[in-house]
């Protein structure tokens, strides 16, 4: 027997598959990570791609911080000292506010807003965002979405964004466009950018003609940033390498230079046993379906089982509203947030069976079509026999 662990929550939950049966484990090979994050982001801070160094930025009366929440929690701890180091500096704290985007995560945030506080020096205000958080609007974008942003953050005159290098299930990558979008945006600005699943290519790693990734650029150009720091993040959440300027210019760079790293190839098999990435990605069940994006084309009449802790409920109101929609079409029609991604859920049902492991009440699941285990054996004893590949960090993957 093969034992195979993946991520789940904070924790771990293990596999016991036959060796005859087992094709192996999908997972990018990623190089090391920076040892001292604080004083690679002062470094780069001072030599910026395409924009002044933050030194003579930091002049400014008001600066204000946008930090993606969905950054790995460590991440964010290292890299905020090393640009308020350079602030201080300059000109102190005073008038410096930080503002830590969770978009549609409302919950569980509450151990990485006590560690990011205790890291702060004194003077430096630190501020929630969410979906529901109040927003100023800022036009339009070129698709017609409306551009809602965090009016803290919109209130600073030098305003910087810190946000990560990563596969994305929706934009392709992510950015400092993620970082907008869903993080520091209102709920209706994220609807619309999602409901744009519908009109174009979107997947894991997938830009060229991406709708989603064309419209969150074109609301960061209209709200205007002065700088980004973006963090290069890997599947185990390590940071492999920082980058500062202008937020177009570090994340072409990014592109260009990190986005082969995460490419995997993912076996033609019988069951996938798959996880989202764990805590950073499975809070909910709405993120956590993204993780099927890792599959391209499965083999029909296979099986999926996923594992994904979901403690924070469904995620979307859509989850809810729209479980009785067998019709793809209408999906479309009725679309609400979550409606894209049970339009995913749906597509792979015609063709394959679902298990999900995880701490979802089952009455939340079943409407969903989503029969729920307890534990991973006993979904895999239940998904019958066959060629098994197991991919552990599904969404850190490009296929």
């Amino acid at each position: 027997m093969v034992e195979c662990w993946l991520p789940y929550g904070e924790t771990e939950v293990h596999v016991s598959i036959p060796l005859r049966e087992f094709l192996g484990v999908v997972e990018p090979k990623i190089g090391e990570v920076v040892r001292d994050v604080e004083a690679a982001v002062r470094e780069v801070a001072e030599r910026p791609l395409g924009c002044e160094p933050l030194s003579e930025m930091s002049e400014a009366s008001t600066i204000s911080i946008g930090v993606d929440g969905g950054l790995p929690p460590k991440a964010i701890i290292q890299a905020l000292p090393g640009l308020l180091d350079v602030i201080e500096a300059g000109r102190g704290l005073e008038g410096v506010s930080i503002i830590i985007g969770l978009g549609l995560r409302t919950r569980g945030v509450t151990r990485l807003l006590e560690l990011i506080r205790r890291g702060l020096p004194r003077g430096v205000e630190l501020r929630i965002h969410t979906a529901q958080s109040e927003v100023e609007e800022l036009g339009r974008t070129r698709m017609g979405n409306t551009v809602e942003v965090s009016k803290p953050l919109i209130e600073g005159e030098v305003r910087i964004l810190i946000s990560q290098f990563h596969p994305d299930p929706l934009s392709g990558f992510k950015g400092p466009h993620t970082a907008l979008i869903p993080q520091l945006s209102g709920f209706k600005a994220i609807e619309m950018n999602r409901g744009l699943y519908h009109q174009g290519s979107t997947g894991l790693g997938v830009v060229e003609d991406n709708p989603i990734l064309m419209d969150s650029w074109d609301a960061l150009r209209l709200m205007g940033i002065d700088a980004s720091l973006l963090l290069v993040t890997d599947h185990r959440g390590g940071v492999v390498d920082t980058l500062y300027g202008d937020a177009e210019a570090v994340w072409d760079k990014a592109l260009n230079d990190y986005g082969d790293i995460y490419s995997v190839e993912v076996e033609s098999a019988d069951i996938y046993i798959l996880s989202p990435g764990g805590g950073r990605f499975d809070f909910d069940l709405y993120h956590s379906l993204w993780a099927l994006r890792a599959l391209r084309k499965p083999k029909r009449g296979g099986r999926i089982i996923l594992v994904a802790e979901c403690g924070e409920g469904l995620g979307a109101p859509g989850l809810s509203k729209l479980s009785g929609v067998e019709r793809l079409s209408e999906l479309r029609r009725r679309y609400m947030l979550g409606g894209e991604v049970l339009h995913l859920l749906r597509s792979l049902q015609r063709s394959m069976r679902i298990q999900l492991v995880s701490a979802l009440p089952r009455h939340l699941a079943e409407p969903l079509g989503l029969t729920v285990y307890g534990a991973v054996n006993d979904a895999y004893e239940d998904a019958g026999r066959g060629r098994v590949a197991v991919i552990p960090y599904a969404l850190s993957i490009t296929p």
